[in-house]
Parts: C-alpha cells; structure tokens; sequence
C-alpha cells in the first residue's frame, strides 16, 4: 500500500506532460521559491502569491533549502523551530517551513522540500569527499525531523524532498569521481527511502560546456545512474543554463537531447527540465518569448517542467505585473501577443563628469506595457534597463549611465523600447554626441 500514493503521482506527472503536448504548449507546473523572499510574508500575501502561481498553471513548489550549514560547527540552522541539540533557528521566532505548508494546504497545492547546504559547497565540490558525506548525513537527520514535526499533519501537501547540491560537473573528467557522487547520493536515497518510500526525491544539477561535452556529460550520468539506488519516480532536472550563461536557447537542447539517453538507461527516472527565467548578467527577468522558446525546445526531450523561479521573477508581489499578464496569455492561448511598443521619444543627455554623462528619453508606448530599453551606442548595445514593481516606470528606467567617455571622440545614442513579451520597438532618433 506504501508505493500506491507514489504510483500515482508518476502517472499525475506523465498525464501532465501528456496533456502539455497534446495541447501544443509546454508549461512550467513548479517553482523555486526562497526563504529570504517569504520570510516576512504574511498569510495574505502568501495566498495572494500562491493564486498568482495558480494562475501561472504551477501546481507545486521547491522550497530549498531548509537549513544552512555552518563552517565552525557541526549543526544546522533551520526555517523552522528545531528541537535537536545545539542546532539554532535561522530566523528566531518565525517558522517559514510551516507558514508555507498552511498556506499550500489552504490553496491546495504541493511542495517539494530541499535538505541543507552549506556554501563550502562551492569551494569544496567533491575535492572533500568525507566532509560531503558528513553534510549528506547532516541533511538525513534534518529530513528525519522535518517528517516527524510536519508530516502527519501535511501529508497531502508534502510530495517530495529536493537534493539542494549542485554539480557543475567538474568531476566529469577524473577517475573514481562518479563514484563519490553516487555513494553521497546513496547516503540519502537509502535514508529517504526507509523514512518513507512514497516522497520522491528531485535534483538539479547544471552544465558547464567550458568543462566538458554534452557526450562526457552523458556518459558520466550514465554512470552514475547506474549506481545511484534511485527509485521509480525520482527525478533528475537539470537546468537548461539558459539564464546562468552557461548555455544558450540555440545550444541547450542538442544538450537536453543527450541527458535524455542518459536517464534512459536508468528505469523509472523521470527527466524535467529546471527553465531559468532570467539573465545573469544584470538579474533582470527574462521576457517571455525567451522563457516560451526555453519550454518549447526542450519539450521533445523532458517529462515535466519547474522553473527558478516565477515568484522571483514573474510574480506581481515582486515586479511589474505585465509579466504575469504576458504568461498568462501564453498559458492559455499557447502564444503571446506580438505588437510591439512605440519607440522612445525626446532622446538627451546631461554631462556628469569628466568621462559620464546621463542619458535620458520620455517613454515609449505599448498594449501591456513597456518593459525596458536597450540602449546602442554606435549600433551596438551596450545596456538595458527594466521595470521592477509594479507602476514603477519612472526616470531611472528611462535613464542611462554612459561612462569611459573618450576626450574628442564622437558618439551616436539611439534607445529601443521592449515590451514584457519580447517585442523591440524601431529605433529612437540618433543623439550624435562628440566628448570634449
């Protein structure tokens, strides 16, 4: 009877992405969401938050993680109040861990609860492979608590545990490396599955094409699949990379096309794919026609989809609600809208130093909204702008800061408007500018 409730959750997976392709569109039905975003939330922002996602067609959250590591101790500081010796709250006072669960109970939602992290991770890797097995333990006795504290009382709500470890496979290359990976892995899949053979386990690592091919990335999960003790209905989701840089939308599904073999070696694994919805380079939202294109490629390949992350992104709580308005198109139309804004008026400047000046426009127009500028210096872009809550369009979304100037060098500033769909305005007019 224990393996019914797991059964049925992997068919409720694949009769989602059944019904994503029969409909032409694919969908992100998870997100991450994080601590340091909710923690002061109160119930009814929470629910707000939550209807949004409903919205959004997302059914579940990764809430990862749900207690930190520390360097000068053997303990753990947890989202929720612990009651196991010399381990501390992170947040004293304030159980975020069951502020979530109350509210996903009442919105009829799920989640997916990460274990402990520690940031020695990113300097430490698998080059300590003693120290990732302490940590791997640690993250078992803190599952152990987490079952016994809210389990019996949100076990419709709680489906899953998150592996919050990325590998960036730098052990790709090197003997014996799998094997490290795998026996960390074991340490908890083992421990998971006696705790409760029903709550699957998901985890997503990222690529690094610096590092390897898709093909030594592919033949190293094929190893250590084949000696991991995943279960039926365990799930490997890697990010695309699309928004960390490490790929792009053109390169990431011959990847994708590769972990696809990969997890076929390994019966009942589940492959999802982790669609990043925002840039690197400035941490601004990725617009919607990129996030669309990321889901739609990738659909040949994966199962299911999560995202990190639509609240951090995408949700009107946070950022300018024309996000949300654009996805929901998408949602349920299976495409957004194509008009683009009008271009940006009145393009001057206003010198601040020896070397910077201001720019500035009067804004653009658009159905939805605009969303920001890009701003081209001599053709070439060299900056982007972007709103970020909602109704705040003001001067510094409509303003830019050029600096390094070059004493008798002249320069030609034109500005584009860009809508939350994608849409790229013409060109403003050019301001012709020589520094002297």
């Amino acid at each position: 009877m224990k393996y019914n409730r797991l059964a049925f959750l992997i068919g409720l997976v694949f009769l989602v992405s059944i019904t994503v392709c029969t409909a032409n569109w694919p969908l992100a039905k998870g997100t991450f969401i994080q601590d340091w975003l909710v923690k002061d939330w109160s119930s009814e922002m929470l629910a707000k938050e939550l209807n949004y996602l409903k919205e959004a067609g997302i059914e579940f959250l990764l809430f990862a993680p749900t207690a930190y590591g520390h360097n000068d101790g053997h303990y753990l500081s947890t989202l929720y109040p612990t009651k196991i010796p010399n381990w501390k709250e992170y947040y004293p006072g304030n159980d975020v861990l069951e502020k979530l669960l109350i509210a996903l109970k009442k919105a009829d939602m799920k989640i997916i609860l990460g274990l402990n992290m520690n940031d020695l991770w990113w300097g430490k890797g698998i080059k300590d492979p003693e120290w990732l097995y302490s940590e791997i333990s640690l993250g078992n006795t803190l599952a152990q608590e987490i079952y016994e504290l809210y389990y019996p009382k949100y076990k419709d709500t709680i489906i899953g545990w998150y592996f919050v470890w990325e590998i960036d496979n730098l052990m790709v290359r090197g003997k014996g490396k799998a094997d490290i990976i795998s026996h960390a892995f074991n340490i908890q899949l083992d421990f998971l599955t006696k705790l409760d053979p029903n709550l699957f386990l998901v985890w997503s690592p990222y690529m690094n094409p610096q590092l390897a091919t898709k093909e030594e990335y592919r033949d190293f999960w094929i190893e250590v699949f084949a000696k991991t003790h995943f279960r039926s209905g365990d799930v490997f989701a890697p990010m695309d990379c699309v928004g960390g840089g490490g790929t792009t939308i053109d390169t990431f599904p011959a990847w994708f096309a590769e972990f696809r073999k990969a997890v076929d070696t390994k019966p009942g694994l589940l492959f999802w794919s982790n669609a990043e919805n925002f840039v690197h380079t400035d941490w601004t939202s990725a617009t919607i026609n990129r996030f669309v294109e990321q889901l739609k490629r990738a659909a040949p390949y994966v199962d299911n989809f999560i995202t990190f992350a639509y609240p951090h992104y995408y949700s009107p709580n946070i950022i300018d609600s024309g996000f949300h308005t654009t996805y929901l198109e998408y949602v349920q139309t299976g495409d957004y809208e194509k008009i683009p804004p009008t271009p940006p008026k009145d393009l001057s400047m206003v010198i601040i130093s020896l070397d910077e000046l201001f720019l500035r426009w009067d804004p653009g127009s658009d159905n939805i909204g605009v969303a920001g500028y890009i701003i081209y210096r001599d053709g070439k872009q060299i900056g982007k702008t972007q709103v970020l809550k909602q109704g705040d369009r003001g001067l510094f979304v409509n303003a830019f800061k050029e600096s390094k100037l070059r004493i008798g060098k002249t320069y030609k500033y034109s500005v584009c408007s860009y809508d939350f769909a994608g849409n790229i305005s013409d060109f403003s007019e050019v301001l012709e500018y020589t520094h002297e």
